[in-house]
């Protein structure tokens, strides 16, 4: 991959197609560019550009150059560590833990020989209704690569999977700005939260789905169920939704049934709900998928259970199922229980 740096009077129109262009902006040019990041974030289906720079799409890392190049008309900044020839590389990911919960994570490589600091960031984007803010100081030490979790903006369900993007602003103490367009995401990681957050907005428009609070044990010592009960209540808005099946986990799956052989891989929900429908609801019969000592000392996605809804006779789609942290820790205390 080759790297360069778009200046004003250097447009490299003719950069080849694998070139990611990227700014340095001073900061008498902060505001406007800040400003036009988040018009552009809103308005879908426009040529987002930024004077000055120009966006490219990268399948690998993005890495800045950070350079003391100045838009036309800005005066040129102060000699700083920004002009050192440092080089950043970030990317855009998503951590296991986090599948559930509306943040994902920068992860930002320093492979220059002075330390930075990153006094803010923010994330936008084709992909998001608006920008987000992490007004933190995070280090970033020489050789290293640290990841920064970042609250995820609102998801732009309108927009189509090929033009979602994410871009990024970097504030760095010296008063220097660092700006990415269409970040690397070298693990799908917006696809993956595009679909489930999605799916969860079309699910809870037509109902309110999700685990009731607490479990109810069955048996005891090696013999223990967990009993989890799914809730489904209609809004009362249009349309009809399916509860296809919960599926199970690294740590967690159907308790055997009393016909004998294999334990079956799911939980089949066949549960239909629209605006007619009064509240229903369902049990499902929980044992642990492993007893090793690592189960649960490692788990991060034990209690992250998919659910495959349909809606409107439409395609299966999956989300995580909305379980809250108490009810979760019940679940390990069953696992704990079962497998003592």
């Amino acid at each position: 991959m080759r790297t360069t740096i778009a200046t004003p009077d250097d447009p490299r129109d003719g950069h080849p197609p694998d070139s990611v262009i990227l700014r340095h902006i001073p900061p008498a040019a902060l505001r406007s560019y800040a400003d036009a990041m988040t018009m552009a974030t809103r308005h879908r289906g426009a040529e987002r550009r930024v004077p000055g720079s120009r966006v490219i799409a990268s399948c690998v890392a993005v890495v800045i150059a950070l350079s003391g190049c100045t838009t036309a008309g800005s005066p040129v900044p102060r000699a700083t560590r920004a002009a050192s020839a440092e080089d950043i590389m970030v990317e855009f990911r998503q951590n296991r833990d986090q599948y559930a919960s509306d943040a994902a994570i920068v992860r930002v490589g320093n492979g220059g020989d002075h330390d930075i600091t990153i006094v803010g960031l923010e994330l936008s984007g084709s992909a998001f209704t608006a920008p987000t803010v992490r007004e933190r100081s995070s280090t970033i030490r020489a050789g290293q690569t640290t990841d920064l979790a970042v609250e995820l903006p609102p998801i732009d369900c309108d927009a189509s999977d090929e033009d979602a993007q994410v871009d990024l602003l970097l504030r760095l103490d010296d008063d220097s700005v660092l700006s990415a367009a269409d970040l690397p995401d070298p693990t799908d990681a917006l696809q993956r939260i595009r679909a489930s957050m999605c799916t969860v907005a079309a699910v809870q428009r037509i109902a309110e789905v999700a685990a009731a609070p607490g479990i109810r044990l069955e048996g005891a010592g090696s013999t223990t169920v967990a009993v989890l009960t799914i809730t489904a209540v209609p809004t009362g808005a249009p349309g009809r939704l399916e509860l296809v099946a919960l599926r199970s986990t690294v740590l967690l799956r159907p308790a055997p049934t009393d016909g004998g052989g294999d334990p079956p891989q799911d939980w089949p929900l066949s549960l239909t709900v629209d605006a007619a429908d009064g509240p229903q609801s369902i049990e499902l019969r929980i044992v642990p998928t492993r007893c090793d000592p690592h189960a649960l000392a490692e788990d991060k996605v034990g209690t992250l259970f998919p659910l495959v809804v349909r809606i409107d006779d439409g395609p299966e789609a999956v989300m995580t199922l909305p379980l809250d942290v108490d009810t979760a820790e019940a679940l390990k205390d069953a696992v704990r229980a079962r497998c003592a």
